[in-house]
């Protein structure tokens, strides 16, 4: 079934088309893609390289389970005259692979790890499991990745995708819902194709276009980046997909215009603004003969004015800007930024594609995914089957140097090494955790971000996981409903757990409002929960937690209130009596190291000390904010 509303005119598929074209800018990373737009990708792009190479494309997904043993190969076991053999893996096999990445945020740390590897690379090596193999990678990427979520994902990996698109859908249109239907039909339907006969001829007129370079467009492409004296990726990228929609165009000589209409297809705004130059001085792109006959016509000009030199060679079709809406064909968005891993706040681990160094070598149960295997030097969690594969690698040698081998039924037993023992590789699992309580409404007058901000580093640095309390926070309560009367749910504290100190929901949380109660109390009980559950709960991974208290001890609320959502008065000193009480039997717990964090009130400024005493904690004195740091 051929859609003839997907055309190069439309920025995905005109990107598509040049990634065919081009090895270099075959690693492609679509932001914001739904799955409809991201199979359209698939589907276009997969179409493209089989015209291209005139090979069988076979489709690869990459998700969060594959292993190494997935990726690159391994031995299994066949028949008993040959015990073993060697299974390629999906990265490793020789023939065109389309591998697509539904979501780069979540992809396993191998399959990063292997995406960083052969990305780009003219040859890729394999030793691995007694294999010593090289060949050239013959695989194409496409990965989906949502933009503000480019934080998460390591700088490594995101830089060797050569080429940026938008998988955002162009609304409204009424077309879309057609071309969705049409697409919803396509996947039931094999063989299936997407290109027109126009798109097809257009692409094979392409392949024999060789357009150069001149001197123009390689300064050109250098203004749209900073100054350095090293080439990026960056720059090549554009180069290249500079050079692909001269094909696409069949233009012979590519100057800075054709560099501009690259930039544009992908968002990319320029560092350095060009010399205004009239209609008259800049230079027109140059046809090659074969194309002349072929380009379709162009579009008038806005602004009434056409250029001389048109009247005799005919320019490659540009959208034009007056277009008529109800003709415009579907098609998506450009990128605003095609770099937003620049400017995204940093939501991933220090050195997010190693494996954390263990601290607790004392740790022996299996946690944590398998990922793969490793020679063992203990023991504990051992992959058998790795193991008497590789003992069989060994037999024959073993046997001729062991000629009285144990024999049973005819056959020799299999000889074992200990260098034949192999144990599992896991994906690494959080061993500290850092437990903050925070009290909103005492940080009015004191420097608490500083205090604060080494124990957050600890947690950074040291891949742990964090549960926020929050004390005293304000709710989102819309205006209209605000009253004078203090909400149940301000009565109580809230507990948020996340697996890092960069998710952006623990950093809003420790930059909220102040709210109007101070439920201590069950603050420190949830805190209490959360730290008995972390140590003491089945086969427990947290092997050392840290507890931060930031209050002035002043809490308010009684313990029995927060949980009935109502308050009785009087209250006098219940809240504060509670809060002792609940510290006191955190004292207890083993593996907590407890911090208390003074802002040093002016009004009763023991109670912290009292709070930091029945916690058996370390007290920090925040300092305060001085006169002058408030009027500068």
């Amino acid at each position: 079934m051929i859609n003839p509303d997907l055309t190069l005119s439309d920025p995905l598929l005109r990107g598509l088309a040049c990634a065919a074209l081009n090895p270099g800018l075959r690693s492609v990373l679509m932001f914001d893609a739904t799955s409809m737009s991201l199979r359209v990708a698939a589907d276009a792009i997969a179409q493209f390289l089989q015209f291209v190479t005139g090979q069988q494309v076979i489709p690869t997904t990459l998700g969060t389970t594959e292993t190494e043993d997935d990726l690159w190969g391994r031995l299994t076991l066949r028949t008993q005259n040959q015990p073993f053999e060697w299974q390629s893996g999906v990265l490793a096999a020789r023939d065109v692979r389309l591998v697509v990445i539904p979501d780069l945020t979540q992809l396993s740390l191998s399959a990063a790890r292997a995406c960083v590897a052969l990305m780009g690379a003219d040859v890729a090596h394999l030793e691995r499991q007694g294999q010593n193999q090289t060949w050239k990678p013959n695989l194409c990427w496409l990965a989906s990745c949502a933009t503000d979520s480019a934080g998460m994902v390591s700088p490594h990996l995101l830089d060797r995708f050569a080429l940026r698109l938008s998988g955002t859908v162009e609304e409204p249109s009424d077309r879309v819902d057609t071309l969705l239907n049409s697409l919803e039909q396509l996947s039931d339907e094999l063989p299936q194709t997407l290109l027109s006969a126009e798109v097809q001829s257009q692409v094979a007129a392409a392949l024999q276009c060789h357009p150069q370079v001149s001197q123009a467009g390689r300064d050109r492409v250098l203004d749209y980046f900073p100054s350095s004296e090293v080439v990026t990726r960056r720059e090549i990228a554009l180069m290249r997909l500079a050079i692909a929609t001269a094909k696409l165009d069949g233009v012979a000589r590519i100057t800075a215009d054709q560099i501009d209409r690259a930039a544009q297809m992908i968002g990319l705004q320029p560092v350095t603004l060009p010399v205004e130059m009239s209609p008259q001085q800049r230079p027109e792109p140059t046809l090659l003969p074969e194309f002349e006959q072929k380009s379709p016509e162009t579009s008038d000009v806005s602004d009434g004015v056409e250029d001389a030199s048109r009247s005799t060679v005919q320019e490659p079709v540009y959208q034009s800007d007056e277009a008529d809406s109800s003709d415009e064909p579907f098609g998506f968005y450009a990128l605003m930024n095609p770099y937003p891993e620049d400017t995204e706040p940093v939501q991933r681990e220090a050195a997010s594609l190693q494996l954390p160094v263990r601290r607790f070598q004392s740790v022996t149960a299996a946690r944590g995914t398998v990922i793969g295997t490793e020679p063992a030097t203990t023991p504990q969690d051992l992959a058998w089957v790795n193991t008497l594969l590789e003992a069989a690698k060994w037999q024959k040698i073993r046997r001729d140097l062991q000629s009285s081998a144990q024999t049973k039924n005819g056959q020799s037993a299999l000889i074992l090494s200990p260098t034949d023992l192999r144990r599992y590789r896991r994906a690494s699992v959080a061993e500290q955790m850092l437990v903050l309580v925070l009290d909103h409404t005492c940080l009015r007058d004191c420097n608490w971000r500083e205090a604060l901000l080494p124990y957050l580093t600890w947690a950074y640095v040291e891949r742990a996981s964090v549960c926020l309390v929050q004390v005293g926070a304000a709710l989102l309560i819309p205006q209209s409903a605000k009253s004078t009367h203090i909400h149940s749910d301000e009565l109580r504290a809230r507990k948020m757990t996340e697996r890092s100190i960069l998710v952006p929901r623990i950093s809003a949380g420790i930059e909220a409002e102040r709210g109007r109660a101070t439920p201590l109390a069950h603050g420190l009980d949830l805190a209490m929960h959360t730290l008995r559950h972390a140590l003491q709960h089945g086969r427990s991974t947290i092997q050392q937690a840290v507890l931060v208290v930031v209050s002035d001890g002043r809490g308010n609320v009684p313990l029995s209130a927060s949980r009935v959502g109502k308050i009785t008065a009087p209250v006098n000193r219940q809240g504060v009596e509670d809060a002792l009480q609940v510290a006191q039997a955190i004292r207890r717990l083993d593996k907590v190291k407890a911090i208390v964090l003074d802002p040093q009130p002016r009004q009763y400024p023991d109670l912290p000390l009292e709070l930091a005493k029945a916690l058996g904690a370390k007290v920090v004195l925040i300092p305060p904010i001085e006169t002058w740091e408030v009027e500068s």
